[in-house]
């Protein structure tokens, strides 16, 4: 197998000693190595845990997981360190360190980031260039054919496996117990390791839950539905945004036939867009996702609606899409992202922002294998005529990639509520398009010591937001972390929770 610069370490390792030993038994082992991004001013150590890939078969192979320890801004740090757990299925948790080295729960907490097997810097990597560009059968095909050549077992790639690793970081980095802070399917991952390791575990902060009881093919057409229903709703109740823009509901369905009809063509400073209906429908999706976004989608829909010329039927696409912000706060220019070793690494792997063949085996061994497929298809059919077909297409697609990738159906118990008695802090927000209030809802019945807050006017992911209504979620998480049994004050979710619209100049 193929596992990258790293391996002949890895080999060495492996010859010493300490992976495993007689009858099954394995001991994790951390290795500190030279930082990742040289680039960045942070106070952080760098390394590789070294976990079997199958821990029932120790002679498989081992993986090795790229990890970063970012120390507090402290020199009295709370003992117990935050392990931070990335969304996705796939994502690259060490991406997201650039965004951690300023969030305020490293006044107090060490923070420890790890990329999940499969994904990022983690080794084998389960990324799939082939589909980057073109997710057809043939294209997943040939990534699967690739990854089966190399050795990788998929069925290997899961959540359960994934939290052993979790445990198996805290035991070989020496910690008695951890706080857990997951995002999307890190929350997924974060309840599953409260089910399976519960010993090590403090405190948990799941921020928009995805729980293992919620059927994703179903459930993906009923958050998609809500979340605009929930920005329509939400426009037609204020006067200035519903006099600005009225029937924004009607017009935007009508706007999605009108497209798959018609496609306009968008002439981007990278090439042409053809922007169908469920273009228009995808895009608002991902929109949804991102809390600073949301003011501004009632003029972006309506600017495309109505546009009379390319430019500004432009202008609306790049509001809608994030490419164009209306607000005076330009990010400043990524380190990690313009950093020799991601590039040197990409050249390599490709565009690890998301892994596409770790999102294949979880998906498809926990999800759409459990998933009731009788009733994925009958939320689509009952969703707003303009959608149906776009839900039936997505539902079929994800079926027939499943069908290709061939992994094995996970045990049903992925598929039950958690039950646990670890304190809990839960966030949803109102227009988050993927995981709903009613999934922190869900997830909250098995979890007696948890509260669930959920944010008037947030989208996905408010604890990484910067606003006024992120700034509320971090200080509440922060008083959670002090102390995860004292009562918390949440009064400053009701002080953020007017929306201001963009009205046009």
């Amino acid at each position: 197998m193929k596992y990258g610069r790293y391996f002949i370490l890895f080999a060495l390792l492996v010859c010493i000693g300490g992976l495993t030993t007689a009858q099954g038994d394995y001991t994790p082992d951390f290795e500190e190595v030279d930082c990742f991004f040289s680039e960045l001013d942070a106070d952080m150590s760098c390394g590789y845990l070294y976990v079997p890939e199958d821990r029932s078969n120790l002679d498989e192979g081992e993986v090795e997981l790229a990890v970063i320890i970012l120390y507090a801004h402290t020199d009295n740090p709370a003992p117990d360190p935050v392990i931070y757990l990335e969304g996705g299925p796939g994502g690259a948790a060490l991406l997201a360190v650039e965004d951690l080295i300023n969030h305020p729960v490293l006044d107090t907490h060490d923070v420890i980031v790890f990329d999940q097997r499969g994904t990022g810097f983690s080794y084998p990597s389960l990324n799939c260039p082939e589909i980057e560009e073109d997710d057809s059968p043939d294209s997943i095909t040939a990534c699967r054919d690739r990854l089966l050549d190399e050795g990788v077992n998929l069925d290997m790639y899961n959540t359960v496996a994934s939290a052993a690793d979790v445990n198996d970081l805290r035991i070989a980095l020496g910690y008695e117990e951890v706080d857990l802070w997951g995002i999307s399917y890190g929350t997924k991952l974060a309840l599953t390791t409260m089910r399976d390791y519960p010993e090590g575990i403090r405190s948990v902060v799941i921020d928009s839950v995805y729980p293992p009881e919620t059927d994703d093919l179903s459930q993906t057409s009923v958050s998609f539905v809500g979340a605009y229903e929930a920005l329509f709703a939400r426009c037609a109740a204020d006067a200035d945004c519903d006099a600005t823009f009225p029937d924004l509901e009607f017009s935007f369905y009508d706007l999605i036939d009108r497209l798959n009809q018609s496609p306009e063509i968008i002439a981007t400073e990278d090439g042409d867009v053809e922007l169908t209906g469920d273009e228009l429908a995808a895009q608002l999706f991902l929109a949804l996702y991102d809390t600073l976004r949301i003011p501004y989608l009632p003029y972006a829909l309506t600017l495309i609606a109505e546009a009379g010329d390319e430019d500004t039927l432009l202008e609306g696409y790049l509001i809608l899409t994030g490419e164009e912000s209306l607000e005076d706060n330009e990010l400043p220019e990524s380190v990690i992202m313009e950093s020799d070793w991601l590039l040197d690494y990409t050249d390599e792997f490709g565009d690890i922002e998301d892994s596409e063949g770790m999102a294949y085996s979880f998906d498809c061994s926990e999800e759409y294998q459990l998933d009731d497929l009788d009733a994925a298809y009958a939320v689509a059919e009952a969703a707003p005529e303009p959608l149906q077909e776009y839900f039936i297409g997505n539902i079929e697609g994800n079926v027939q990639a499943c069908e290709i990738w061939g992994v094995e159906t996970a045990d049903e118990l992925e598929a039950q509520r958690v039950e646990s008695d670890i304190p809990t802090l839960i966030y949803s927000g109102v227009f988050d398009p993927i995981t709903p209030a009613s999934s922190g809802a869900s997830a909250a019945d098995g979890l007696p010591n948890s509260l669930h807050v959920i944010f008037p006017t947030a989208g996905h992911g408010i604890s990484f937001t910067d606003n006024a209504a992120g700034t509320c979620a971090k200080q509440i998480m922060q008083d959670f972390l002090g102390d995860p049994w004292a009562e918390l004050d949440t009064t400053c979710v009701d002080e953020t929770s007017y929306l201001e619209f963009y009205l046009g100049e």
